[in-house]
């Protein structure tokens, strides 16, 4: 489910899942209610929505705003 395997594809596990999550975040700070709306067609249950967040935020890719329920996209130098 989270890492590819023999019986899970790249595309099906959550590594694969979490770049359509990446293509919808642009510089400016997205609802995660809009995120996961425009992106919901790619995971079958919320849990992989929000283990994709999780290993997002972990890599330090995105940032989230518990307060105002919104993710913005780490820019690197």
């Amino acid at each position: 489910m989270i890492v590819p395997n023999k019986v899970i594809s790249y595309s099906e596990s959550i590594i694969g899942k979490m770049l359509n999550v990446l293509e919808r975040i642009s510089e400016d700070e997205v609802s995660i209610e809009h995120l996961y709306s425009s992106t919901q067609e790619y995971f079958e249950e919320v849990d992989e929505f929000i283990y994709s967040l999780d290993v997002l935020y972990l890599l330090d890719v995105i940032q989230v705003d518990f307060n105002k329920g919104v993710v913005k996209y780490v820019k690197r130098d």
